[in-house]
């Protein structure tokens, strides 16, 4: 991906949802492969040992420089409350983000609205399709927003 940015070539990057706290059994955090620092582990849950469940921060999208961050972030919003007024009848089953005068090809960011939709081969397709006018070999990151 690191290439892919660099290079300002193609990449497509799918978005669930913004959370900053994840919820997650004690017994799992534990046996995480990749420790996060201390700190990432909300001080309430950290204080009671004995609760099963422990809230988790995690960083948003925090390999993305700071200013494709703000983008997914303000993508998120105005795709949230562009779903709040369409029925799900309406909806497609990949929401892309418009591109924006000023703003670089790469990466672009979208939801997955109706995942069964998406085949791989569809979802090659239409980064084939989002980014045609451009000669990079195109690639597609999925993410929970992280």
């Amino acid at each position: 991906m690191r290439e892919h940015l660099d290079g300002e070539r193609p990449l497509l990057v799918l978005l669930d949802q913004a959370r900053s706290r994840v919820p997650m059994l004690r017994e799992e955090w534990r046996a995480a492969p990749c420790r996060l620092p201390g700190d990432r582990v909300g001080a309430d849950s950290a204080d009671r040992t004995d609760d099963e469940v422990v809230d988790v921060r995690l960083p948003f999208l925090d390999w993305l420089p700071e200013a494709h961050r703000k983008r997914a972030l303000r993508f998120l919003a105005e795709s949230d409350a562009a779903l709040s007024r369409t029925p799900t009848a309406f909806l497609p089953p990949l929401m892309t983000e418009e591109r924006r005068e000023g703003e670089p090809p790469s990466p672009r960011f979208a939801r997955r609205l109706l995942p069964s939709a998406l085949t791989a081969d569809r979802l090659a397709a239409a980064v084939e399709h989002l980014f045609a006018d451009t000669s990079h070999n195109c690639a597609a990151a999925t993410a929970s927003a992280r």
